[in-house]
């Protein structure tokens, strides 16, 4: 039996020092328990100014779309 085409969704595997994890839900839900299994503070401070630069990208990029059109 065929399953329905899920959109938006994520299916993730974690390795940690002690524990393995299996996550699946939404994109966004997924991200999150992602960078909360970061390990340290600092990693996920250096994490997170990468994820601000590349949203602050996206919103660059679709300020400027409607310009080009």
């Amino acid at each position: 039996m065929a399953r329905t085409k899920r959109t938006n969704y994520a299916k993730v595997k974690i390795w940690m020092e002690s524990m393995t994890a299996d996550i699946e839900g939404s994109i966004a839900g997924v991200a999150i328990e992602t960078f909360q299994a970061i390990p340290t503070a600092a990693l996920q401070q250096k994490v997170l100014a990468k994820l601000t630069e590349a949203h602050a990208k996206r919103l660059e990029r679709e300020a400027a779309a409607p310009a080009e059109a």
